[in-house]
């Protein structure tokens, strides 16, 4: 890195500051084969700019102008590009191992290849490998059989993107807008697609038996309001709360939305009217259903573990397979502390529900209403009654 250059970083700290100094504005500057770390460029302007591969480690690009500034062959691992303008810009052949590219600009002629490195791999210590784009705008970009493998897309705006033939094992889309968007040939193994708008999204020779989520029509039965609710709170989760939203569908009336097989860990549903709402296969660990209107759910083959049902009204609902024993509680490090958190049906009405096959154990159901439900199709050990 040349003196002038470190001069010129020192002057845009001073400002970013507000001590003096001077913004960093240079359009179409040549940083290929420089090295980056911990650099802060965040509100830089540096369009056109060229980081042809360059080592980028830890930098701040946040909303910095990147336009059709090209990162071709780059080394990019912890970098923070959160809104930052990057439309037009090439990613070309690039290692993006935990960049985070939250709510950018992403859109016309992107091409991207996110493949982490063995080298960076090892460093990671089980840490998010792919790269974040989660509420970034990538609509439009060409992706022709690039890599995303691994990377976070949730609530991404994906609409017209030609991703054919890429590889998207293990892509996270919940609540993406792919409308429109090309996944023609792709490998899709393990990927997510929950609550993503697939309207007019083409998957002829696309490898989609093992994704997660996968309904061409499922975003029809979720407003876009919801859907982004799901997408910020899929994020969150992902981060373990370090970034998105939890969701908070306290007081909704959900009725006539399927939540079938989404993810909401830990969402809030208290006091929510979800008459004869579909979550039949979802996993809603942890979440507080604390007085909800859940008559006639389907809730077969749910994860419920933990839950908070007091005085929640469950009358006719199939829980059929479900399992609502106590969920483990993790420390710090996300591994189980050997304590557990019961499933609590404290005043809940649990009139007639279906019940063969669910596991219970741990529950607290002290004046629960249990009128015409068989327990004994069910496990209960340690339920308290």
């Amino acid at each position: 890195m040349s003196q002038d250059l470190i001069e010129a970083l020192k002057a845009h700290l001073q400002w970013l500051r507000n001590r003096g100094g001077h913004r960093l504005d240079q359009p179409w500057a040549d940083f290929a084969g420089m090295s980056f770390s911990r650099v802060n460029l965040h509100k830089a302007r540096l369009p056109g700019a060229s980081f042809d591969h360059a080592e980028i480690d830890g930098a701040d690009f946040s909303e910095a102008d990147l336009f059709a500034a090209h990162f071709d062959n780059a080394r990019i691992h912890g970098a923070n590009f959160r809104g930052a303008d990057l439309r037009g810009a090439g990613f070309k052949n690039a290692i993006l191992a935990e960049a985070d590219f939250t709510g950018a600009r992403l859109t016309g002629g992107v091409l991207f290849d996110a493949r982490p490195g063995l080298d960076r791999m090892r460093s990671q210590t089980g840490r998010h490998a792919g790269a974040d784009f989660s509420d970034a705008d990538i609509s439009g970009a060409q992706g022709v059989a690039t890599s995303f493998k691994g990377a976070l897309l949730a609530g991404a705006k994906l609409c017209g993107v030609d991703l054919s033939h890429a590889d998207l094992r293990g892509v996270d889309f919940t609540g993406a807008d792919l409308t429109g968007a090309n996944l023609s040939g792709a490998d899709l193994t393990a990927a997510v697609l929950t609550a993503a708008d697939l309207t007019d999204t083409l998957t002829q020779g696309a490898n989609l038996e093992t994704t997660v989520g996968y309904e061409p029509d499922g975003a029809d039965r979720l407003d876009p309001d919801l859907r982004r609710m799901i997408a910020r709170h899929c994020t969150w989760v992902q981060t373990f709360g370090a970034k998105g939203d939890q969701a908070n569908f306290a007081d909704k009336d959900l009725r006539g939305f399927t939540l079938a097989n989404l993810d909401l860990s830990a969402a809030v549903f208290k006091g929510a009217n979800l008459t004869a709402v579909n979550m039949r296969g979802g996993s809603f660990p942890l979440c507080d259903f604390s007085g909800a209107t859940m008559i006639g759910c389907d809730l077969t083959k749910a994860n419920l573990r933990g839950c908070a049902f007091k005085k929640a009204r469950l009358d006719e609902a199939d829980l059929s397979e479900a399992d609502v024993s106590a969920a483990d509680i993790l420390n710090i490090e996300r591994k189980p502390t050997g304590r557990t958190w019961p499933a609590n049906f404290l005043g809940a009405s649990l009139k007639n529900i279906r019940v063969k096959g669910a596991k219970f154990d741990g529950a607290n159901m002290i004046g629960a209403d249990l009128t015409g439900v068989d327990m004994k199709t069910a496990s209960t050990t340690d339920v308290r009654f």
